[in-house]
């Protein structure tokens, strides 16, 4: 619900129409709520449009670039990465994932976008694989309207063309809103992609809409158990159990746990306890530019 009020935001109903409509996109936000329009929603919403207009010319413009953040094995050894997408916009400045993604998933450009992730970090971490005669995993986040697309599944393989069709190490993450969308054409697509090689990743679990009867017949790999827990985990009870048992329902369903968002020590002694399989996040490396992750990979095997 959004709320406008006469006659302290507006004096006539277009106006207060339109006001309330503003305060229901926050509410939305946070889902089963309500919102009272406030004046910032006026300089949040101006903004809003002015990213939606700056991201259809950021991909002409080279605007975008990748970063990755390495994933570590529970023995300290390197997992993968996760591909990270950075928009540096000439005139917006430094804009955060967290506030134009979902902007560009509202619109079709979300998948455009997605394809240019694809490519860009296949390319990349091919370079990378490459120059230093190794192997390793690269997470790639899938969007629920690039699942959706037209020729999704050829055109994730042509972007993936360099890896001649050895998937295995390319885990492709999804969240649990996906299944909110439309279950019964989601879990062929899926089927199809563990058909090819790839290893899917479930983001985000425990924060969404998943049960546990879904889950069991997902052909997941991997579940990332969300910063919200781990942040919280060192301090309150119920998140170190909640952790703890996502854990635990991994290896009951044979699959890997990662968690997202380790920042301390503490947090690596206790996810290690309970088990946990990888880990990501500033404890172990900031995201990182390709050269920075040659660095990276090069001085933790030295």
């Amino acid at each position: 619900i959004g709320i406008s009020r006469f006659p302290v935001d507006a004096q006539d109903i277009t106006t207060l129409l339109s006001l309330s409509d503003m305060a229901m996109y926050e509410a939305k936000k946070q889902k089963n709520s309500f919102c009272i329009y406030a004046n910032k929603f006026r300089s949040l919403q101006r903004r809003k449009v002015e990213i939606d207009q700056e991201l259809y010319t950021a991909l002409k413009k080279n605007e975008f670039y990748m970063v990755y953040q390495p994933q570590i094995n529970r023995d300290g050894t390197l997992h993968g990465v996760e591909a990270l997408v950075r928009w540096n916009n000439e005139n917006l400045g430094n804009v955060g994932p967290a506030e134009f993604i979902p902007i560009a998933e509202e619109s079709n450009f979300i998948v455009a976008l997605s394809r240019f992730i694809t490519r860009q970090s296949a390319q990349d971490i091919y370079d990378v694989q490459t120059t230093l005669g190794i192997t390793f995993h690269l997470a790639i986040n899938l969007s629920i309207k690039q699942l959706f697309s037209q020729n999704f599944i050829q055109n994730l393989l042509d972007d993936l063309k360099l890896f001649k069709d050895n998937y295995e190490f390319i885990t492709l993450e999804i969240t649990e809103r996906l299944f909110i969308e439309d279950t019964e054409h989601i879990l062929p697509i899926l089927n199809l992609l563990t058909e090819k090689g790839f290893e899917l990743s479930l983001d985000d679990f425990g924060t969404g809409y998943s049960s546990l009867s879904v889950l069991r017949t997902l052909p997941i790999n991997e579940l990332k158990i969300d910063k919200s827990f781990v942040d919280d985990m060192l301090t309150d009870r119920d998140a170190c159990v909640l952790s703890e048992s996502i854990i635990k329902i991994g290896q009951n369903l044979s699959m890997k746990t990662l968690a997202e968002g380790v920042e301390l020590e503490a947090q690596v002694d206790l996810l290690k306890f309970q088990k946990c399989d990888i880990f990501q996040g500033y404890y172990y490396s900031k995201p990182l530019s390709k050269d920075d992750l040659i660095s990276f990979i090069l001085n933790q095997t030295s």
